[in-house]
C-alpha cells in the first residue's frame, strides 16, 4: 500500500497542470509521455485504468455508440470498480453517452429506446418518457435543456463544445479526495482527454477555415486570361 501510495504521488507530480479545453493549441503533456508517465503504476492499477480509458472516452456528437456494447461493457467494470467516486464518474458518464445517443435516435426517427432502455439510472425513464423533449429528466440533468435543441438541430459542431464544457465542468467539481491516488490520476486522466479532443476540433475548424480562404482567393491565372 505504500509503495502504491509513493507511485500515485510522485506520477501525479510529474503531470503538468490541466486549464479547460479550447484554451490549447496542443495538450500540455503528448500522449507519449502521458504512457511514460502512466509506466509507474502497479500492473493491475495499469490495467485498471487502461480499461476505464477504453470505455470514458471525450464524449462526441458522432457517432452514436453500440448501445449493447456500452452498456455491457460499463455493467462488467462498475461491478469491479471498489471506489465510490470511480462508480460515481462512470456512471455519469454513461448517462451522458446515454442520453446524448437517445436524442439522436429520437431525433432520426427511432420510435422507442431500445437498449438504451435498459441503462441504470436513466433507462426507465427513456421509456416511460421517449416523446417529452429531456425525458422528464431535466430536474437530474439539466443540462439536457442546452443539448437537446443543439442534437435535433444537427449542429455538430455545437453539440461537441457543450458537451466537452459540460464534462469539463462535472469534473471540475468533482475534484478527488484525497488528492493523492488511483481516483486522482483517472481524474487528470479523463480531463486531459477532453484537452486532446478539444485540440483535435480547434485543428479540424483551423484546417476548415484555411480551406475556406483558400476558395475565397480569385483564380488569378482566370483573371489575367480575362484581362487581356
Amino acid at each position: 500500500m505504500a509503495d502504491d501510495a509513493y507511485r500515485y504521488v510522485t506520477l501525479l507530480c510529474a503531470l503538468p497542470a490541466l486549464r479547460r479545453p479550447f484554451h490549447w493549441e496542443r495538450p500540455p503533456i503528448s500522449r507519449v509521455h502521458l504512457e511514460q508517465r502512466l509506466d509507474m503504476l502497479a500492473s493491475d492499477d495499469r490495467a485498471r485504468v487502461a480499461r476505464i480509458e477504453a470505455l470514458v472516452r471525450p464524449p462526441h456528437a458522432d457517432p452514436p455508440p453500440d448501445a449493447d456494447a456500452l452498456l455491457r461493457d460499463a455493467a462488467r467494470l462498475l461491478a469491479e470498480l471498489d471506489s465510490p467516486p470511480l462508480r460515481e464518474w462512470l456512471h455519469w458518464w454513461l448517462s451522458v453517452k446515454v442520453l446524448t445517443a437517445a436524442l439522436r435516435a429520437r431525433r432520426d426517427g427511432q420510435a422507442d429506446p431500445g437498449m438504451l432502455g435498459e441503462a441504470p439510472r436513466v433507462g426507465r425513464a427513456l421509456r416511460e418518457h421517449w416523446t417529452h423533449p429531456t425525458f422528464a429528466l431535466a430536474r437530474h440533468h439539466p443540462w439536457l435543456e442546452t443539448l437537446a435543441p443543439l442534437i435535433q438541430a444537427g449542429d455538430a459542431a455545437a453539440t461537441e463544445q457543450a458537451l466537452l464544457e459540460l464534462a469539463w465542468q462535472y469534473l471540475d467539481r468533482r475534484r478527488p479526495a484525497p488528492p493523492y491516488g488511483l481516483a486522482a490520476v483517472v481524474h487528470y486522466l479523463l480531463r486531459w482527454s477532453l484537452v486532446e479532443r478539444g485540440c483535435q476540433r480547434d485543428a479540424q475548424q483551423a484546417a476548415e477555415r484555411f480551406r475556406a480562404l483558400l476558395d475565397a482567393i480569385p483564380d488569378l491565372d482566370a483573371s489575367l486570361e480575362a484581362d487581356s
